[in-house]
């Protein structure tokens, strides 16, 4: 029941921002959502906890839709980028770093493009991004069990942020409203994978 407590909120909160509801309605739906996952997979380290708090408070700041708003949320994000990092390193295991230049060189040349497309936001955006990609460099050099789950979550959260900045940023019209249609989706499956994967035991 607690599995579907999250899904059931995850579900719902993405066809609420598709629909474009209302803030009071995502209020409830949208601050629910990291709540339930702590509840269905209870963090088992320090740095998943962090990345847990600053994901939750990354989206209240989030249900706003000004620059500050943004800037807030981004640096909720940043927090919880850095918690999952910690997290992720403590898993990884010699030999595993083959991955990890070509992720850092991506998220290089993906930290300028964001950061040339947003403007006055853009070196939050940037120093973002490469925190994403740090995250996700170190979600690639876990192992044990739950490793493939965990790299599935970290890649889909660079998908949904991806999303997010090109919806902000890039696009334009129905481009844009598409995309922003992803986000959620891809946000909520993210978390679930690197949560549930990362507490799998062997």
């Amino acid at each position: 029941m607690k599995k579907q407590a999250y899904a059931i909120a995850a579900a719902v909160d993405s066809i609420a921002a598709t629909l474009r509801s209302t803030t009071t309605v995502r209020k409830v739906t949208k601050t629910s959502l990291m709540p339930a996952l702590a509840v269905a997979s209870p963090p088992s380290d320090p740095g998943m906890a962090v990345g847990l708090t600053g994901s939750w408070t990354g989206d209240i700041a989030l249900l706003g839709d000004s620059d500050q708003a943004f800037r807030t949320g981004l640096f909720s994000f940043l927090v919880a980028h850095l918690g999952y990092t910690t997290a992720l390193a403590r898993r990884s295991a010699p030999g595993t770093r083959k991955a990890v230049a070509p992720i850092l060189a991506a998220s290089a040349v993906g930290a300028a493009a964001f950061a040339r497309a947003a403007g006055p936001l853009g070196k939050p955006v940037g120093l973002y991004v490469l925190t994403l990609g740090t995250m996700v460099a170190a979600a690639s050099t876990a192992r044990g069990p739950g490793a493939r789950r965990v790299l599935g979550g970290a890649a889909l959260f660079a998908a949904s942020d991806g999303l997010l900045g090109a919806s902000r940023f890039v696009l334009k019209g129905r481009a844009a409203r598409v995309a922003s249609a992803g986000v959620m989706p891809t946000y909520t499956a993210a978390q679930w994978l690197l949560h549930t994967g990362f507490s799998q035991r062997g």
